[in-house]
């Protein structure tokens, strides 16, 4: 069933891809070496991405939302630029967009305290505790999370700089690929976020597939 989705046709990804399931409501690291390519798909559809990186070599730099934008003099890079770093560096290139295109790098990751400002009573799964988990199996321990690219997250800005929560507009087997520029260590969780509509208002999982170059 899964690849069926993921692959039309049924056909399966080659036997040198490696693959990762990341569950509802979850997130897994990966190391990446330049060349590496990361497809990030999207299995059931209207399920939002967070992707986190850090250079392999330099625990001080990492993905930055502000960097990009500011680099780019873009709200989201198109295919063929890259996310930068905090240093101004390229570190992965969006190769491919097999999506609706609409994307996000607005939003903080959801959290404990985001939860409990929404009116949330209690525990609940967020991204910003999966991205501390995974990301410490691979011995990423910042003191805080960086922001995260919003694979699939569709909140439009209007004319008058307000954001607007609506569900992603993928389909099933929608995905983005990018490519490592340097050595990466990269965590990508499947958003928890149930009590606004940006997952459609059911949080499913994602599929990493790692192209070694």
């Amino acid at each position: 069933m899964l690849d069926s989705v993921c692959h039309p046709g049924g056909v399966s990804p080659s036997p040198d891809v490696e693959v990762i399931d990341v569950p509802p409501q979850s997130g897994a690291a990966l190391r990446l070496d330049a060349g590496d390519r990361l497809r990030i798909i999207d299995v059931e559809g209207t399920q939002v991405a967070d992707l986190f990186a850090r250079s392999a070599a330099e625990p001080g730099e990492w993905l930055s939302c502000p960097h990009t934008r500011g680099g780019l003099w873009r709200l989201f890079p198109t295919p063929g630029e890259p996310f930068l770093s905090n240093h101004f560096r390229p570190m992965l290139w969006f190769e491919d967009d097999q999506s609706p295109g609409v994307h996000d790098m607005f939003f903080s990751a959801c959290s404990p305290a985001m939860y409990a400002a929404l009116g949330h009573d209690g525990p609940h799964p967020n991204c910003r505790d999966n991205f501390f988990a995974a990301a410490a199996q691979e011995g990423w321990t910042p003191e805080v999370e960086p922001d995260p690219v919003n694979i699939f997250q569709n909140t439009p800005v209007d004319a008058a700089g307000v954001l607007t929560s609506l569900p992603a507009l993928t389909e099933p087997g929608d995905s983005v690929t990018l490519r490592a520029e340097i050595d990466l260590i990269v965590v990508v969780t499947a958003c928890s976020m149930d009590l606004k509509p940006i997952n459609g208002g059911h949080c499913t999982g994602l599929r990493l597939e790692i192209s070694r170059a």
